[in-house]
């Protein structure tokens, strides 16, 4: 049992990453699924509802590429320790600005800032893993993370679907509770983390062009995908229940059938890849499945089966295409040099979302013009586009 921590790549540093990923995650998760959701409660029309959630969408991607470069720049001048500490602060920010209103372009702007805790973490999660835990131990330390990641996902929804029935207050009032608990429990593990030497820094330009060629074109393929993904991700929720006519505690549970899905595959995949020559066809496969799934979503349940169980096969699709991360961040961690790698990884984080930030406008549009089921089926051509990219263009070892 004394090994288990090691083969697993965890280590003191590394438990405080799975303390913010886990706790802030949670926070985040009990009420994040439900928030177009809320939005057409409180409009009362679900066209002000997707225009919303456009907005917000195009806003958050918007924002969290700020974060991640901002998150890379803390990471590198201020270490791990600070930057985790610093990603709960936008949280904190946006739940005082949810209790003092409820006015939808209140609840657009704190969701921004919940969500933002993210971005700034992302850069030191891979500083600490770079760092502190062995090469052949990187991809099952990243699928540690990458379960902590989505145990919230399992959890939030169902806990939120039912609590969101009770009342949006004390969904919120939860949400708070479990921030406050991470926040004081991250504390605790941070003193014991050794701050950071900081090393002098380069201009950006100069960070960008050690950024490996493989990388690079990585990058390409990743924001053709995410473009497509941007097209469906938070317009799926709206269309399960508004559109398709189910529950938002049913929608809470295919959310959570997602994630449970992702958490059987990440420490089977993630040790297969450590011991694999390439991880190319373990990414390849996740470009593959979430290109998929706006098809799976609504083509399924056309396609003569119940609703429901129709639901449940596209969800689980959706869960499946996580088979593949953390094969990608070990392989990107392991390809960025060590002196640039905060700042690398959050300028390849923030670049990604720039790029595709317009995303969720043009499927506000599409849903308005053509319907949400040509905006999910364009989506998903266009997620099929950055998967031929990724097999005919990336090379990866």
């Amino acid at each position: 049992m004394s090994r288990w921590p090691e083969w697993l790549g965890i280590n003191r540093s590394t438990a405080a990453v799975l303390v913010v990923v886990g706790g802030l995650g949670l926070s985040e998760e009990l009420w994040r699924n439900f928030l177009s959701v809320y939005l057409n409660v409180k409009t009362g029309d679900v066209a002000r509802a997707v225009g919303y959630m456009g907005v917000y969408a195009f806003f958050e991607n918007l924002a969290e590429g700020f974060g991640y470069v901002l998150g890379g720049a803390f990471a590198h001048r201020l270490g791990a320790r600070a930057a985790l500490a610093i990603s709960a602060i936008p949280m904190a920010v946006g739940f005082t600005l949810l209790l003092w209103t409820q006015q939808p372009w209140a609840i657009v702007l704190g969701a921004l800032l919940l969500t933002n805790w993210e971005p700034l973490s992302v850069p030191a999660t891979f500083e600490v893993v770079g760092s502190e835990v062995a090469a052949n131990r990187r991809t099952i330390a990243f699928a540690v993370q990458s379960i902590q990641k989505r145990l919230p996902k399992v959890l939030g929804p169902l806990i939120g679907g039912v609590v969101f029935a009770i009342g949006y207050w004390v969904n919120l009032t939860l949400a708070i509770l479990v921030l406050a608990a991470a926040v004081a429990t991250q504390a605790v593990l941070l003193r014991k983390m050794k701050p950071k030497q900081d090393p002098a820094p380069l201009p950006a330009r100069e960070v960008l062009r050690r950024i490996p060629p493989e990388l690079k074109q990585l990058l390409s393929a990743e924001i053709l995908l995410r473009w497509g993904d941007w097209f469906v991700r938070d317009f799926a929720a709206l269309y399960v229940v508004a559109v398709l006519g189910r529950s938002a505690a049913e929608y809470g549970m295919l959310a959570s059938l997602t994630a449970l899905t992702a958490l059987a595959t990440y420490i089977p995949v993630g040790k297969l890849v450590d011991r694999s020559k390439s991880a190319k066809p373990f990414i390849g496969l996740t470009f593959l499945l979430f290109a998929l799934f706006p098809f799976a979503l609504v083509l399924l349940p056309k396609s003569g089966l119940p609703v429901m169980a129709a639901l449940v096969i596209a969800f689980v699709l959706n869960g499946l295409r996580e088979v593949g991360e953390p094969a990608r961040k070990a392989a990107i961690t392991a390809g960025m040099p060590a002196e640039i790698r905060a700042r690398a990884v959050g300028w390849y984080w923030g670049l990604r979302s720039f790029c595709f930030c317009p995303a969720p406008l043009m499927a506000w549009w599409l849903w308005g013009r053509v319907g949400p089921e040509w905006a999910f089926l364009t989506g998903g051509a266009i997620g099929l586009a950055g998967t031929a990219w990724f097999f005919l263009r990336v090379r990866l070892k």
